[in-house]
């Protein structure tokens, strides 16, 4: 156990918080931390496949009320899903892949990277500004200037119309009605449990 130690502190003693690269090093630590946090909330794939928990719903709102509990009980798989038929779009077209690396990379320079502040002039450009202003000049790009926005809206119809047909055919059962009624919020799954707080992970 005290082997691991010495390579840690050293570690730490190479990295100091005043390196340069720290922002990207937190940053890299906690996307990853999210980020496995997430996928280990994804429900087991013997439950999406099980072909006797399919049927025809019997009416609109029934289909609606199904994609509502599945939508909130398969999301983490469902977002799963989306990103590989996105990178799988992507993928295909290395053009596309290209021009959304150097998109990327720009946000990383410009918010994790970069340690003087912005200025236009003499003027300093603040963090709100900044946002609104790469998210401006990512969209002209993606969608006017190259068609890598084409591709993206191909991947996302192709994703959506997957999951409506998957969460629709889906019967939720009562252990689905139970595990979907949490009021955290749709979104709180992307939230790391603090330190001595339940999971809550399935």
């Amino acid at each position: 156990m005290s082997t691991g130690t010495p390579t840690s502190s050293a570690a730490v003693a190479d990295t100091p918080s005043n390196s340069p690269l720290q922002p990207v090093i937190t940053a890299a630590a906690r996307i990853k931390d999210v980020s496995l946090h997430v996928f280990s909330q994804r429900k087991p794939m013997s439950e999406i496949l099980d072909r006797t928990a399919y049927s025809k719903p019997a009416s609109f709102s029934d289909a609606t009320s199904r994609m509502q509990k599945n939508l909130n009980y398969f999301k983490i798989n469902y977002m799963i899903a989306t990103m590989g038929i996105l990178s799988a779009f992507i993928l295909y077209h290395p053009s596309s892949l290209l021009i959304l690396s150097a998109i990327s990379a720009a946000w990383a320079y410009v918010f994790m990277i970069r340690q003087e502040p912005l200025k236009i002039g003499e003027r300093e450009v603040s963090s709100r500004e900044k946002m609104l202003g790469m998210t401006g000049l990512s969209a002209l790009i993606i969608f006017f200037l190259s068609s890598a926005g084409t591709y993206i809206f191909s991947g996302m119809g192709v994703a959506l119309l997957g999951i409506g047909a998957h969460s629709a055919a889906r019967v939720p059962d009562d252990l689905f009605i139970d595990d979907a009624s949490e009021s955290n919020g749709f979104f709180s799954f992307m939230m790391p449990p603090r330190p001595g707080q339940p999971s809550g992970t399935i």
